[in-house]
């Protein structure tokens, strides 16, 4: 049967809810996602809340998120429709399950990085012991399919992961990759890994079930801009890395 409600394809992390560090303080806080250990670890504030609900309520909501397929089941938010993971490297269907087609797809882009990313990542920390910067770091992998390289501080400061990223690039460890970095998140993904690639791809199949339809993007990162493009509106919240790199072009 075909819908004609909005598509809403929404980033998660620091746009639906966020750590309680990065909340006012004193904001009522409603949990949204739990640590691997079932605790609360991700929060939405009343307004995010009601975003969230009125989201569900009104439109058909995909999430878009760097989480893996582990990560993104811990978030407590009832999505029905399917998501795109891990940066777009995995689509699940409503049933959530991995889809297959998408798998395929993103084995035969992947396999020339399967060993460079594990000695990637560990460049990474090695340059960071180096540099005197507390991290921590991994492989993203779905299926035994491994997807990216994530790195964060043990620090105060995010600013410590400029230092890192920039001393990875002048190493040129990073040819045929690109980068997110926001927050406490740095991550290298081979070229072909976007979530801009995985939106195609769904809006192409929800094209061909339901023809045009309304279509809004929601993200906190200048990176989650290139799927929101898809889109017929964008949205991001007002003191995001993305509102805040538009703020500053618009003063330019």
């Amino acid at each position: 049967m075909q819908s004609n409600r909005p598509l809403a394809l929404v980033d998660l992390d620091d746009t639906l809810f966020q750590t309680a560090r990065k909340m006012p303080e004193g904001t009522p806080r409603h949990t949204a996602t739990l640590d691997v250990d079932g605790q609360p670890n991700g929060y939405m504030s009343p307004v995010q809340k009601s975003m969230a609900e009125w989201l569900l309520a009104t439109t058909d909501v995909v999430p878009v998120t760097a989480r893996s397929v582990e990560a993104f089941s811990r978030v407590r938010l009832p999505f029905r429709q399917g998501a795109i993971c891990s940066h777009g490297g995995v689509i699940l269907g409503a049933d959530g399950k991995l889809d297959q087609a998408w798998q395929a797809r993103m084995s035969d882009i992947l396999a020339a990085y399967q060993s460079r990313l594990p000695e990637l990542s560990e460049a990474t920390l090695a340059i960071g012991k180096q540099l005197g910067i507390s991290l921590r770091g991994w492989v993203v992998e779905e299926e035994g399919l491994r997807h990216y390289v994530v790195t964060k501080h043990n620090e105060s400061s995010d600013e410590v992961l400029n230092a890192v990223l920039a001393e990875v690039q002048s190493q040129g460890l990073l040819e045929g990759m690109h980068v997110h970095a926001n927050s406490n998140n740095l991550a290298f993904l081979p070229q072909g890994l976007s979530k801009q690639a995985a939106v195609q791809e769904w809006l192409r199949r929800d094209r061909e079930a339901n023809g045009e339809r309304p279509l809004l993007g929601f993200g906190d990162s200048i990176t989650d801009l290139a799927f929101m493009q898809e889109c017929h509106w964008w949205v991001t919240p007002t003191r995001s890395q993305l509102a805040k790199r538009v703020e500053a072009s618009v003063h330019e």
